[in-house]
């Protein structure tokens, strides 16, 4: 009886001093293992403006991208931007560039209908808990 006491004691004060410790834990991956998030997310994004959902697309961008333009602004220029080139054909990631704190940069190598080799980039930053899209251009 007294080992069992012990043993449930020692879990006890094993998961009280472990709960700070998986805390740090997990916000150190979030910020080491966020590599891979920001081009899914840059890939959710441009699926939205692949199927010219321009409203939606402003509204799931980040606070920086929708001070520069209004919805209304944002759809016309996404529209003249995109409609030359046709379809989306293909998508492969080129580059993610994750140095800066809360910054990402992905790059995609995109073939277009009307355009064979086109470079998109996309400018995430990690606020209010997840990444947002604050700059997009396509060379």
């Amino acid at each position: 009886m007294l080992a069992k006491a012990i043993i449930t004691a020692l879990f006890a004060l094993t998961a009280w001093v472990a709960l700070p410790a998986q805390q740090a834990v997990a916000q150190a991956v979030r910020a080491s293992a966020a590599t891979p998030a920001p081009a899914d997310r840059a890939r959710q994004w441009l699926t939205l403006v692949d199927d010219k959902n321009y409203p939606q697309s402003w509204s799931e961008s980040g606070a920086a991208f929708k001070a520069r333009q209004k919805a209304e602004d944002w759809a016309k220029s996404a529209a003249a931007l995109r409609n030359p080139l046709g379809a989306m054909s293909s998508r492969d990631l080129k580059s993610i560039d994750a140095s800066r704190s809360n910054i990402a940069v992905i790059r995609f190598d995109t073939v277009f209908a009307h355009k064979a080799a086109s470079v998109e980039t996309l400018t995430l930053t990690f606020q209010n808990g997840g990444w947002a899209v604050t700059d997009y251009a396509i060379e």
